[in-house]
């Protein structure tokens, strides 16, 4: 039988075993750029548009520009060509691309039983989209235009303390063994006498971790837990082979017996059972025996004393119950020779972490790591160097963290621990985004998603995938990042993460209010704000609260958003986010109509605030207080260095006054042209809306109209702009008209509680009875 084979230079793409050859070589070649290289060839007689492009390689349309530039960076990287001298595949510009090389057409025999080459195209999505260089005078201030840095945590770093119970995680899956095929082990059923209702999730616990141990790719707790829950489709998937790992542990004369099973690949039923006077000895034989029956040994390496280990289980099956309090109480209650084990100590750590204690769980780690036992274990010094780091970050201490996770890197680089290698360049990669170089932080992310894909951690995935999305809000590109939030909320809800749904729903309410997409963010924030009771971390809840609160302000339900931050919940610290509920405030006191409390509150909230900390925030809260103290006839805020920010260009703008027009009208012009680089709608209404005020002021009503004709779509769903339209329409004699009661009725429509000036409403009627009167 013949098959295709295209032949280019010392290459040669083989569509029939997806494989790519230089000098009959394979080389390695993921799934996706041997797509596009498919893809151009075989339409190599036309150019190809990009949407077409992206189609045939990702299977879908919301695919940003940076995802797709970074295949077609891999594919040309992957031939020897590149985006210079483009020798094979050729950029179009404003349209697509085109194969440019010539290219043989051969007939290749099919092989009667194809080999599994070492070097095929992959089947897991690994590639990160790449980064070019590079968040959020109105007639009402935004709320917070980034995310940050803490925002990654909820999604990124939780799986960092939150993993199995021993020190050594999955390896990386054997040749052949899908990514897609993890085992799931079941709560395991135990009866017999004593206190033994931890033996239910924590015998699970120490068979997964096993089982990993062993090579093989096992669901977390966490994600078997919720599936069971929930029975949804992940449970029918797993029920395949290699499947569902059941357990039972009896008690009779004087000894346990565990019994474990599974169905393997064929359906043949694989079993592991022992006897023991121990219950957890016991779970280890019949586990290791299990493993002989499918083909696998455990790694060298000791295992904790049978004391130990029943108690860091008891102490895991209540943190898998969500029970801290509990699980600290078991731990705390060892024994002085057991509370000195540093597996122990670490546990504890882990509570801290998960209880949103950071400054004692780091140092708790410190101490671990100046323990020489600590440093005997390779894997058990990576878990430390990577805890660290993930509290670090949550104190926001980005380089210090980035420098954990980089020695972290160092020290399971090339190590078969696919899981722990994959957390600490996805830490590395948080610390890259928080610090502004992204295409250092997209590098880690897809060498981590490829890491955790092989290592069948599902959960990790999907935080990588929520980092991807956060490296888009990042980059101006909200509407990019919308995509990955989605898909990264639906897998953590259906993976029962509440943590991290938590996050990639506040990163989805942030990017809709970026998008002006209000009453989107609204019914996010409100399925966010029905988390906050399952939340144990108090910093966690309190973003729910201030979340909701932000979508409550943007469509004017006022009175529901004061509650929300004058309770003692949204008062408590979040670390890195100290002052977006003064932000909040601030807000909510402007769009009440109450200036003067709008620029007090800003002032008080910039006393004291380190120039180091949320820039972005600060440079807006600054900006703020200028319009606010404009508005009330207040002194003007005291003037600050000169910055380059939205914020910076607007408030230097505005701080011209009336005898530098020109100066004030370049600074607005530079402001509208950087909002509209970035291309956020909410960037730009701020611009539109700060400028075109201005010209009003200044009576030139005609460059106003133009600007505020370009925004007018979002008008229609943004009350700022909606009152922007209606006031540059009474001022250029239209009030009273159609288009104003028009205009009148939309912005009465989105205003909720904030006032409508009286001077735009009962101007504009007694223009009409004028009007009326006249005829």
């Amino acid at each position: 039988m013949k098959h295709v084979r295209y032949r280019f230079g010392a290459y040669s793409l083989d569509l029939a075993k997806r494989e790519l050859q230089r000098d009959g070589q394979p080389v390695a070649l993921p799934a996706r750029v041997f797509e596009c290289l498919t893809y151009l060839i075989e339409h190599r007689d036309r150019a190809v548009h990009r949407d077409q492009l992206v189609q045939a390689v990702f299977g879908r349309a919301d695919v940003s520009d940076a995802q797709m530039g970074q295949i077609v960076l891999r594919a040309r990287r992957t031939i020897g060509d590149d985006g210079q001298e483009q020798r094979a595949i050729r950029t179009i510009p404003r349209y697509g691309f085109s194969w440019v090389a010539p290219v043989t057409v051969e007939d290749a025999d099919e092989p009667a039983a194809p080999e599994t080459p070492s070097f095929r195209a992959a089947e897991t999505p690994a590639e990160a989209p790449a980064v070019a260089s590079a968040m959020p005078a109105a007639p009402a201030p935004r709320a917070s235009r980034r995310f940050p840095p803490w925002l990654l945590l909820a999604v990124g770093l939780a799986g960092l303390l939150a993993g199995s119970l021993a020190w050594t995680l999955a390896r990386i899956s054997a040749p052949g063994e899908a990514a897609g095929e993890n085992y799931m082990v079941l709560p395991v059923q135990a009866h017999g006498p004593g206190d033994i209702a931890w033996a239910r999730l924590g015998l699970m616990e120490l068979i997964a971790d096993r089982l990993r141990r062993a090579g093989l790719p096992v669901l977390s707790s966490e994600a078997t837990l919720s599936s069971l829950a929930r029975q949804d489709a992940l449970t029918a998937r797993v029920r395949q082979p290699p499947g569902q790992v059941t357990g039972w542990a009896t008690y009779a004369q004087g000894q346990w017996q565990v019994s474990l099973e599974v169905l393997d690949r064929e359906r043949l039923a694989r079993r592991g059972e022992a006897r023991h006077a121990n219950l957890v000895d016991a779970a280890r034989l019949a586990t290791d025996r299990l493993l002989a029956a499918l083909g696998r040994e455990l790694p060298a390496g000791g295992s904790e004393p049978p004391g130990l280990a029943e108690r860091l289980l008891r102490a895991q099956s209540a943190m898998l119950a969500n029970e801290l309090d509990t699980a600290r109480r078991i731990l705390s209650e060892a024994p002085e020779l057991q509370r000195n084990q540093p597996q122990l100590r670490y546990r504890l750590a882990q509570v801290d972490f998960r209880a949103g204690e950071f400054a004692r769980g780091l140092a708790a780690v410190d101490a671990l790591l100046a323990d020489p036992r600590s440093r005997q274990d390779p894997l058990f010094h990576g878990r430390l160097l990577n805890a660290r780091g993930a509290m670090l970050v949550r104190l926001n201490r980005f380089a210090d963290a980035e420098r954990s996770f980089d020695e972290a890197v160092r020290r399971l680089q090339g190590s078969p621990y696919a899981s722990e290698w994959g957390h600490a360049l996805n830490g590395r990669a948080i610390t890259h985004t928080a610090q502004g170089r992204f295409d250092r932080a997209l590098i880690d992310l897809g060498l981590a998603r490829m890491h955790l894909l092989r290592a069948g951690d599902r959960l990790a995935v999907a935080r990588v995938d929520a980092n991807l999305g956060n490296v888009e809000m990042d980059r101006d590109r909200p509407a990019a990042a919308l995509g990955y939030f989605r898909a990264a909320a639906e897998d953590f809800e259906r993976l029962g993460a509440v943590n991290e749904l938590a996050g990639a729903r506040s990163m989805l309410v942030g990017a809709q209010l970026l998008l002006l997409e209000n009453q989107a963010a609204l019914a996010e924030s409100e399925r966010l704000y029905a988390l906050r009771e399952r939340l144990r971390d108090p910093a966690a809840r309190t973003r729910a609260v201030l979340g909701h609160a932000e979508a409550l302000i943007a469509v004017g339900r006022l009175r529901e958003a004061r509650d929300l931050l004058l309770a003692p919940e949204a008062a408590q610290p979040v670390p890195g986010e100290g002052r977006r509920r003064e932000f909040l405030l601030m807000q909510l006191a402007w769009s009440g109509g109450d200036a003067r409390s709008a620029a007090l509150l800003a002032e008080h909230a910039l006393q004291g605030w380190p120039a180091e900390e949320a820039p972005q925030l600060r440079a807006w809260t600054r900006l703020r207080w200028l319009q606010a103290a404009l508005a009330a006839d207040l002194p003007r805020p005291p003037a600050q260095a000169a910055g380059d920010t939205l914020p910076d260009l607007l408030a230097r703008a505005l701080g011209h006054g009336a005898h530098a027009v020109a100066a004030a009208d370049r600074d607005f012009r530079t402001a509208l042209a950087r909002a509209e680089q970035s291309g956020v709608p909410a960037d730009i209404a701020e611009a539109v809306a700060a400028y075109a005020l201005w010209l009003l002021q200044a009576g030139r009503a005609d460059e106003a109209g133009a600007l505020v004709g370009r925004v007018a779509p979002w008008a229609e769903r943004d009350f700022p702009l909606a009152l922007l339209q209606l006031r540059l329409l009474r001022q250029t004699g239209q009030g009273g008209g159609a288009a104003w009661r028009a205009a009148l009725e939309q912005v009465r429509r989105l205003a909720g509680e904030r006032a409508i000036p009286a001077d735009l409403a009962l101007e504009g009627i007694a223009s009409a009875a004028t009007a009326h009167a006249s005829r």
